[in-house]
């Protein structure tokens, strides 16, 4: 290029003065955005404007000179690694900041963990008065004052167990309903970035960078990444033959390949968790083959990738007929030229949803959700929530379909129980997770669900302390006449033994006379009146029997009867019954006693129930003074007993023991694993917040706006311009000298 000419020197020294004051605003647009949240810092990006001519005449004297600058574009300062980088440790905090805010929720019911070092709590000093109690009614047996202290005791207690069972079930809806606010915020992040995707790729057909448009996109994928952790990533769109523009594509972090899809540029999905849901079949998964009815016609013979699919329009089709993923696919297969070997084949059992029986068994498999059983997904107040999740198909802001690889329609997804990370799971597990009362279904979709504990796990403990309690107490204060003897009749029917030939039961006779009347009337015979087990007799009759039974008989068998014990239950499912959910005559009446319906009995609320002061009458003496069975409750109150799973929860995985010991040191231990998973939360919870802080930090150390940097480059950008406009100057006074000097 020859040497510049004159009056290209004057446009050097313009351009220049252009450079300068672009670059000027450009820092005066950062300085002015310092404290705007998400701002990235921008930086004009300036090329030397140079021409790869040769001039007409050039000859080796000629200087290769510039023309000046020019100003390509504005850009900002980011770097991607750090993005992904925070991004990730955000999800990891967000995950700990959700459980542990659920934790503290769980310590403020039960207060019993107090400060987590062991404080006493509440129910801790109820079960304390209770014991109290009972010590003082050992030293006044059948005291009916005394028995009324342990009743108002132990009625406290169970009150606090209803309490505190309620308590769990508030928390557990709340959890929820910031479970399904967190669904509808995360839609409303997909929404706005699907809609800035397509702004923004607009903007990038006709050359602009929408800088602005990406801070605001960039701070919704930060907000995204609490809720669960995402892969962000960026290609090339093909707009027509000779352009394209950049898209931004946003996936589930750690989904596979290819990865379950929220973004791909100008589509997007939604969260879905619907109250009921389809039954899933825990052994379904999309990518197995044997869980694939049809061979997808995305894949690519030539190379020989076979991809999978349950959807008929997505199937691949040779004239007309869909090409089944059976030996008739295969064969197929092989007549299109392809000679690969399909591993796997279809088989039903694999199907996506399944249906069961009442008994919670699986008795057909389908792929239609409609077929499937529905059970309870996010309703208010039930206790068995799933809380799948789903994602519906990836369409655009007109609601249409995307067409992917192999103009394959996108498809909706069912999210398995463990493919979330962030604050979203945490929610979820928190709902839902049992813990060691985790059945087999829970671990066939989750197989870390015995290790996670959630609200679920802390209602069953609490459930099976109150259980153990009432039927410890119960069994112990038993109605019974211990020491009767009995023989076995020719009939192999066992008989109390009486030696006396005139007793009323033996010749049916004055006080059985009425009920054995009303035995033969309902067809069954005398025997009846000695039998022990009553059981085969309708509820009426056998109080009756048992009526007439405790007057006539004693422990020698003598006939002349013996003082009755006062016993009988004392803790029931509701507080107008007696009944302890665990008829031995019928095993499907009621309910067990749990946490929440735990109650006094209705006959020692009257006082028509008492706390049987001795354990047996063997001798027909008077016993009125004797303590023995209330020492011996005593004594129980202290025995180390055997809690597991099945106790509560007849489905569960395991049936061995996860805990041995007494009341108390199982209402501690509870309350000590509820205080070691706040703890332990705690502490990562700190971790990935410092760890979140450091790389935020980082990451503006590079995107920030620092005034100091912004300073100095304001003081660059002015020297420069007013270097430039010096040049413009001395280029005037050299050219005035030349042609004004010269005409002289």
């Amino acid at each position: 290029m020859a040497v510049i000419g004159t009056f290209g020197s004057f446009t050097a020294a313009r351009l220049g003065i252009y450079a300068s004051q672009a670059s000027l605003n450009v820092t005066g647009n950062n300085i002015a955005n310092i404290n705007t949240k998400g701002y990235t810092r921008q930086r004009l990006d300036l090329v030397s404007l140079h021409s790869g001519g040769n001039a007409r005449y050039a000859n080796s004297y000629n200087l290769d000179i510039g023309y000046g600058v020019l100003a390509d574009s504005t850009s900002q300062l980011r770097d991607p690694f750090m993005d992904i980088r925070y991004r990730n440790e955000q999800s990891s905090m967000k995950a700990q900041e959700a459980r542990l805010d659920g934790l503290k929720q769980l310590a403020n019911i039960l207060d019993e963990v107090g400060d987590g070092e062991g404080d006493f709590g509440i129910i801790e000093a109820q079960f304390n008065d209770l014991l109290y109690q009972l010590e003082i009614l050992s030293r006044n047996a059948n005291d009916d004052s005394m028995d009324t202290n342990v009743r108002t005791s132990a009625k406290s207690l169970v009150r606090l167990f209803n309490d505190y069972a309620n308590a769990l079930v508030t928390a557990k809806d709340t959890i929820t309903d910031k479970l399904k606010d967190e669904v509808k915020s995360v839609n409303n992040i997909l929404v706005q970035i699907r809609d800035l995707n397509e702004q923004i790729r607009d903007a990038g057909i006709f050359g602009d960078n929408a800088l602005e448009l990406r801070d605001a996109r960039n701070l919704l994928i930060d907000e995204l990444s609490g809720y669960m952790k995402i892969d962000v990533r960026y290609d090339m769109e093909k707009i027509d033959e000779f352009s394209s523009v950049e898209r931004l594509n946003i996936s589930i972090a750690g989904t596979g390949n290819p990865p379950i899809k929220l973004i791909q540029g100008i589509y997007g999905t939604q969260l879905t968790m619907p109250e009921m849901s389809p039954m899933r079949n825990p052994d379904y998964s999309a990518d197995d083959p044997r869980c694939n009815r049809y061979i997808s016609k995305a894949s690519d013979l030539a190379a020989g990738k076979i991809v999978y699919t349950n959807a008929e329009k997505n199937a691949m089709r040779v004239n007309g007929n869909l090409v089944w993923n059976n030996a008739a696919g295969q064969t197929t297969l092989q007549g299109m030229g392809y000679t690969g070997q399909l591993t796997q084949q279809f088989e039903e059992k694999y199907s996506q949803y399944v249906k069961l029986d009442n008994d919670g068994n699986i008795v057909a498999y389908t792929f239609k959700a409609e077929d499937a059983t529905q059970v309870n997904n996010a309703v208010k107040e039930a206790d068995d929530n799933r809380l799948w999740m789903g994602l519906e198909a990836l369409v655009d802001r007109n609601g249409r379909v995307m067409k992917e690889e192999g103009n394959t329609e996108s498809l909706p997804v069912d999210l398995s129980d463990t493919v979330l990370y962030g604050s979203l799971q945490s929610l979820r597990e928190l709902i839902t997770e049992e813990g060691e009362f985790s059945s087999e279904m829970d671990i066939a979709f989750d197989p870390k669900a015995s290790i996670k504990r959630g609200i679920p796990y802390y209602q069953h403990a609490l459930d099976a302390l109150a259980r153990k309690f009432a039927e410890t107490m119960n069994k112990a204060n038993e109605e019974k006449f211990a020491g009767y003897e009995t023989e076995i009749d020719a009939n192999g029917v066992e008989l109390y033994k009486t030696n006396t030939t005139g007793c009323d039961l033996v010749t049916g006779s004055g006080d059985a006379a009425p009920v054995l009347a009303k035995l033969t009337a309902a067809g069954y015979d005398k025997s009846y009146l000695l039998r022990k087990d009553l059981s085969g007799l309708p509820e009426d009759l056998r109080a009756e029997v048992k009526t007439v039974q405790e007057k006539h008989l004693s422990p020698t068998g003598n006939g002349h009867g013996i003082e009755k014990t006062a016993g009988g239950n004392l803790f029931s499912i509701s507080g107008d019954s007696d009944d302890d959910g665990t008829d031995p005559n019928d095993p499907t009446k009621g309910s067990k006693i749990t946490a929440a319906n735990i109650s006094i009995s209705q006959k020692w609320s009257t006082g028509e129930v008492r706390i049987r002061s001795f354990l047996e009458n063997t001798d027909g003496l008077d016993h009125s003074t004797d303590n023995s069975n209330i020492n011996h409750i005593i004594s129980l109150m202290g025995e180390k007993l055997e809690y597991k799973p099945t106790d509560v929860v007849d489905d569960a995985a395991s049936q061995t023991k996860y805990y041995y010991g007494t009341f108390q040191e199982m209402l501690n231990n509870t309350n000590h694993t509820l205080a070691d998973d706040q703890r332990i939360t705690t502490t990562l919870y700190n971790n990935y917040t410092t760890g979140t802080l450091a790389l935020d930090n980082d990451r503006q150390s590079v995107s920030g706006v620092d005034l100091n940097e912004e300073a100095t480059s304001m003081m660059v950008f002015q020297k420069s311009y007013a270097a430039a406009c010096q040049l413009m100057t001395t280029l005037d006074s050299m050219l005035d000298k030349l042609i004004n000097g010269t005409i002289r």
